[in-house]
């Protein structure tokens, strides 16, 4: 019997009976990213960055003044029209909306051979979210960190987020975001940037330089509706506090309480939230980070793709993670970067994972 390779050889194909198709930048980049990742061989990463980078930043930040200036114009065109849908490939229509919205900036700094140029930034009045693209006369390897965050003016606490994705040789986009700087309804925000340094996790690397950009930023339109729901198993209970919707997302606001036992169990709890609607949508998440005084009372917010219109109702199902200090890394951030904290013993081993039962939100409106 003929092996697929030798059925294949006796196909009779004409090359001329196929029609080239017409692609945009974003899906060639998403081939080659794909293609890359098939036949890249891994390196060993070593631990002391590697629970960091897929964490969120969790920063209590006090007032703070931001001086502005006004980074040279990027004359080069951007390795990525639409850095947003690029960055959430993975996450269907996550982020299809938000160019649409964006504020283009084309912000460009070069120091010490890398040249990172802010492309695109968006406030959807909870969350800001910037792309940016990042050209080195060297390797920075395959998952490069930029430890230094959204410096937000009048915030006094913020969480976001950091993704870096190589595309070509010497050449990567990102994204990085703020969120929870403000109890109050912001319609414009001050935004700074600063980049000390950009380290490069395959060899502890540090690469310093001086990236600084600013610029203000004004919010999409959004309507903002308190929920007050909550549910509680196991020792764990989640508030639903509210939802604001977006033209580009929605944002869900909730807060975790975890029990004196679990406590004393586990290293700490991780709620995370599932949303689909009445509709039968299941809508994709980014979470936002959060903050809190410890890992057990925290407040967390998600941002999810945008919301159909002809939904009345969003079933919310938290999922709990208890995890031990075994597969966890603490890092307290400093003045001189990023420091590892030692996390006591306690007896949970591995983590233990369950589903709280759903939260049904009537929508207004």
């Amino acid at each position: 019997m003929k092996d697929i390779y030798e059925l294949l050889n006796d196909v009779d194909i004409d090359v001329h009976e196929f029609e080239e198709m017409k692609t945009n930048e974003v899906e060639k980049a998403r081939v080659k990213k794909k293609l890359k990742e098939s036949i890249q061989v891994k390196k060993k990463v070593r631990r002391r960055y590697k629970n960091i980078a897929a964490a969120a930043l969790v920063l209590g930040l006090s007032t703070m003044t931001v001086g502005f200036a006004f980074p040279t114009s990027a004359s080069n065109i951007p390795i990525i029209g639409d850095i947003f849908k690029f960055i959430g490939s993975e996450k269907l229509g996550f982020y299809d909306h938000y160019k649409e919205y964006s504020t283009h900036l084309d912000m460009m700094e070069e120091s010490n051979g890398i040249r990172i140029t802010i492309n695109d930034a968006i406030f959807d009045g909870e969350t800001v979210s910037v792309t940016f693209t990042v050209e080195s006369e060297q390797d920075l390897g395959d998952d490069p960190i930029i430890f230094n965050h959204l410096d937000i003016k009048g915030a006094n606490r913020m969480s976001g987020i950091s993704k870096i994705t190589k595309v070509e040789n010497n050449k990567y986009v990102g994204l990085m975001t703020a969120s929870e700087f403000s109890e109050a309804d912001l319609g414009n925000v001050k935004v700074n940037w600063e980049i000390g340094s950009i380290t490069i996790p395959e060899n502890d690397k540090e690469i310093k330089g001086d990236w600084d950009f600013a610029f203000s930023i004004d919010a999409t339109e959004s309507k903002s509706s308190l929920v007050g729901q909550n549910v509680k198993e196991k020792g764990v209970q989640v508030n639903i506090e509210k939802i604001s919707v977006t033209p580009v997302s929605f944002v869900m606001y909730y807060d975790q309480v975890v029990s004196e036992e679990i406590r004393n169990k586990w290293q700490g709890t991780y709620v995370d939230l599932e949303i689909k609607d009445d509709l039968g949508n299941v809508y994709s998440g980014e979470g936002n980070g959060g903050s809190g005084k410890d890992g057990y009372y925290m407040s967390w917010s998600k941002t999810f793709e945008k919301l159909n219109p002809n939904a009345t109702k969003l079933i919310v199902t938290p999922h709990v993670t208890n995890y031990s200090s075994e597969n966890q890394t603490s890092m307290e951030m400093t003045k001189d970067g990023p420091k590892e904290v030692k996390l006591p013993e306690k007896p949970g081993k591995g983590q233990e994972e369950f589903v709280l039962e759903d939260i049904v939100i009537e929508l207004k409106k």
